[in-house]
């Protein structure tokens, strides 16, 4: 599980540095073994990524290097692969036109479609990613899907992407949300057909609209509470298999790329449950609010089992069930207390790569009241 987040800027002569150095900061909470940067400045490609917190991989000179008014960030909870930082995200391939992906979730079927790209495709996997899996088949997609030159501005290539984001849809199996970037063409945010990882659209109105000319920014994030801290207003959830294209001139174009009937919606509960800030809204529900109601259900659930009950206090553990913990309190009338304490000085224990390190960090995390 990631955090990943694709802006546009309708001025070419405005960069997306800066806003995605504060969006990364805002999702700083869903990966904090790497992070990493690309930007699309008139053609030319710009990375930076690395392993560590986003505060430590970007300083002043890989922030005047990043510019562009097109690009992607991630922040990255290693659950496939290694921690090495050439799996760090975006990943990158040239061809065709220079391709990144920045990718939250997991494919189940990435052995066997690892095994595709290098023998059937012939494409180059050089790491134990899914994300290069994922941004391979798409590119060889793109490939195929050409028959003709094309450039942002025409319908074939959009129909092009469309088909290649299906391609990806119908081979990849598991849950996950990301976004493309090509290269002066488009940038791309889809969401697998299940919707079990969230990612949201925004906009707002450009700076540089005027005289009655209104042109639109636009993001894309896997919480709305990034949305929310760069000024954007919130749009709507990407739907289950949707993709939504933003072509360099401005124009959107929206698609579910699969058949209702394929496209059962599940959302991943621990995004709810743990993972998410507690300010964000994913799916139309708050997650501070779902909070809330699963300490009414559990409150209600224990009076109706346990109407003896002998609770003496409600402890929440771990911290994100503070809100919970609250709510369950007042309906059992019983006090609320804190009798584990959080070191926030130290990172999240749940996203940290091998059990050893989270043990480790967990003594010095929490201690006992």
């Amino acid at each position: 599980m990631c955090g990943i987040l694709g802006l546009l800027l309708a001025d070419e002569n405005c960069h997306v540095n800066q806003m995605l150095y504060d969006g990364l900061t805002v999702l700083q909470h869903r990966g904090q073994d790497a992070a990493g940067i690309v930007t699309s400045e008139k053609g030319r490609l710009h990375l930076r990524k690395d392993n560590g917190l986003v505060k430590d991989v970007f300083q002043t000179h890989h922030m005047l290097d990043l510019r562009g008014n097109v690009g992607l960030g991630h922040v990255r909870y290693p659950t496939a692969g290694s921690s090495s930082c050439a799996e760090a995200q975006p990943l990158y391939t040239n061809f065709p036109h220079g391709v990144c992906v920045a990718h939250n979730g997991n494919l189940t079927n990435a052995a066997e479609l690892t095994d595709i790209c290098r023998h059937q495709l012939r494409r180059h996997v050089n790491t134990d990613s899914d994300s290069e899996v994922l941004l391979n088949i798409f590119a060889d997609s793109l490939i195929h899907g050409e028959t003709t030159k094309v450039d942002g501005n025409d319908d074939a290539m959009v129909e092009n992407i469309f088909a290649a984001v299906e391609k990806v849809m119908k081979m990849c199996k598991g849950g996950y949300a990301g976004m493309y970037l090509i290269n002066g063409i488009a940038l791309i945010g889809f969401r697998d057909p299940h919707g079990i990882r969230p990612i949201v659209f925004g906009s707002r109105k450009s700076p540089k609209s005027a005289n009655g000319n209104e042109m639109m920014d636009y993001v894309f994030a896997s919480e709305s509470v990034a949305i929310d801290t760069l000024g954007f207003d919130l749009v709507r959830d990407v739907e289950p298999s949707e993709a939504i294209i933003i072509t360099m001139d401005g124009k959107v174009h929206t698609r579910r790329c699969l058949p209702e009937n394929e496209c059962k919606f599940a959302p991943c509960i621990f995004e709810y449950v743990y993972f998410a800030r507690p300010d964000s809204i994913i799916d139309g529900i708050s997650v501070y609010e779902s909070r809330l109601k699963m300490g009414e259900k559990l409150a209600y659930q224990i009076v109706e089992r346990y109407p003896d009950h002998d609770i003496d206090v409600v402890i929440p553990i771990p911290d994100t069930s503070r809100t919970s913990a609250v709510q369950a309190a007042y309906i059992l009338g019983r006090p609320y207390r804190e009798g584990f304490i959080k070191n926030r000085y130290i990172a999240r224990t749940f996203i940290m790569p091998g059990q050893e390190t989270r043990k480790k960090i967990s003594q010095a995390q929490a201690e006992h009241d």
